[in-house]
């Protein structure tokens, strides 16, 4: 039972699949560039199965201007508005929509795919740290002797990670390599081309329960009732709700390994239960070495902006 209920929640992420051709996006669209030879088996049923008790709305952390990476918001208008990362420190563009890059040559649509998602990551990552960094300062702390907005700082991150636990939040808060996320882009989103990611920056499909919140209604519905998934204002927010449901959901195999090691081949064995594509950690594996994505794990954001 407890094996079903995990399922049950990691499932959450692919909601992607709601649009009937999805899975023959990511098929078509993982062929066409050459990423690896393999088959998608479509399942039974369109819509993932989901953890229906998540409905409340994920609060984001309050915190100073000072642990925040300063961010450069940036619309595109056209495939020259994709900036190209000559150096491995970079500019924190958060790129507020997306276009589709389909009638670019393959190389230059995976190059401006990859470069698209690259800084949303990397700011998502380096506020992360900022804020792991105050949580290790403040344990030291008895909590009747903080200052009331670092209680207000840590109750806002207990509620979004689901822990009152500061050895807990830290492991909660740490992340992981650039390349694994990269990846998992590339194929929940078939490239850039769900209509979830287009519409709404939404790259990896995760559902809405909050009708107050911006979000996009499902072509399909479950059990006659409709389906809506989030809608983000930019590519950034869409990757900081990414890591806090890796951070709070059913990985915590997952969690525990990016602690011992930070080899995206390995780790990924640990997101099995993350997408109901058949041999999913392999499919990354294959994905990442072939696009040579690795490169990117090196890469972080200019100390200009933190």
């Amino acid at each position: 039972m407890i094996k079903h209920l995990t399922i049950l929640t990691a499932l959450t992420l692919t909601a992607s699949a709601l649009d009937n051709a999805y899975l023959a996006k990511v098929s078509e669209g993982i062929k066409n560039y050459h990423a690896e030879v393999i088959t998608y088996n479509t399942p039974a049923h369109e819509i993932p199965m989901v953890d229906n008790t998540k409905k409340s709305q994920v609060t984001t952390p309050t915190i100073t201007k000072e642990e925040r990476v300063t961010v450069v918001n940036k619309k595109i208008n056209n495939y020259d508005d994709i900036k190209i990362f000559k150096t491995k420190e970079i500019e924190p563009i958060n790129y507020t929509n997306t276009i589709s890059l389909n009638k670019l040559q393959v190389s230059e649509k995976k190059q401006k795919f990859f470069h698209m998602i690259l800084p949303a990551i990397l700011i998502s990552k380096a506020n992360l740290k900022l804020k792991r960094e105050r949580v290790l300062s403040l344990m030291s702390t008895p909590k009747e002797e903080l200052l009331k907005e670092d209680r207000e700082f840590l109750e806002h991150l207990y509620k979004t990670y689901k822990t009152k636990d500061n050895h807990t939040l830290v492991s909660r808060l740490k992340t992981h390599p650039v390349s694994i996320i990269l990846a998992q882009a590339a194929i929940e989103s078939a490239w850039g081309e769900s209509r979830f990611f287009k519409e709404g920056n939404n790259i990896f499909g995760m559902w809405s329960y909050n009708k107050n919140e911006p979000r996009i209604k499902a072509h399909h519905t479950r059990n006659g009732k409709a389906i809506y998934v989030k809608k983000y204002a930019s590519l950034s927010d869409a990757i900081d709700d990414y890591f806090a449901v890796i951070g709070r959901g059913a990985y915590k195999n997952f969690r525990k390994q990016r602690s011992i090691t930070d080899n995206p081949l390995k780790l990924v064995d640990y997101l099995v239960n993350y997408c109901e594509l058949d041999n999913y950690p392999n499919k990354l594996k294959k994905f990442i070495v072939h696009n040579k994505l690795r490169k990117f794990d090196k890469f972080k954001i200019s100390s200009n902006y933190i």
